[in-house]
């Protein structure tokens, strides 16, 4: 499991959006091509790991955090919650998920390091024009074949990342799981569930 949501974190850096063109691009191609530009762009970056992590971090958040709907994966992870929640409230939990997804991804990038990534669908329903789901196979280390899901969401004219899931194991709602059990455990105080935040994983 523990490897499963670190692969899905890792899945979330691969994809970003694409600006917007005269026309939107289809999901799998914006995805197709972002993934190109992300595997490059790590090859100059990751050096950095090592040397100023700190900088790497910051690195990684500047090339995923534009393409990544963190506003709604933050409260979707949320849910119930969200309504309870203060503005003040829904911006810090953004900035801290944020932050530890942002960290935890660039983690799986130097885990993950050189895997082929292959494209096999993409759906979108017509009820839904700005919904996507592209599917695609991560081949891992030692041989490991993991297939993913991407749901996309159009904001604007760019395809963003909304969740991931990894073997059939849904990285949100695994979040979404989190945080109501920090509920729980902190006596339903939501900052100080903001407090204590952390990605398990």
């Amino acid at each position: 499991m523990k490897n499963l949501t670190k692969l899905g974190l890792l899945c979330c850096c691969l994809f970003l959006g694409v600006s917007a063109l005269a026309s939107i691009k289809p999901a799998q191609q914006a995805v197709q091509e972002a993934t190109d530009q992300l595997l490059a762009r790590l090859v100059q970056i990751q050096p950095l790991y090592v040397g100023d992590p700190d900088q790497f971090f910051a690195e990684v958040d500047v090339t995923l955090g534009p393409f990544v709907d963190f506003s709604g994966f933050s409260k979707g992870v949320m849910a119930k919650y969200y309504r309870r929640a203060t503005d003040a409230q829904k911006t810090r939990f953004e900035t801290v998920f944020r932050r530890g997804l942002v960290r935890t991804y660039a983690k799986a990038l130097v885990e993950f390091d050189n895997q082929r990534v292959e494209f096999v669908d993409s759906t979108a329903a017509e009820s839904e024009p700005d919904r996507a789901s592209v599917d695609l196979k991560i081949y891992g280390q030692e041989g490991a074949i993991y297939a993913v899901n991407y749901n996309l969401v159009l904001l604007g004219s760019d395809w963003k990342l909304r969740n991931v899931t990894i073997e059939g194991i849904n990285i949100g709602l695994q979040f979404r799981s989190q945080f109501a059990a920090y509920m729980d455990k902190f006596g339903n105080d939501i900052d100080k569930v903001i407090n204590n935040w952390s990605v398990d994983v």
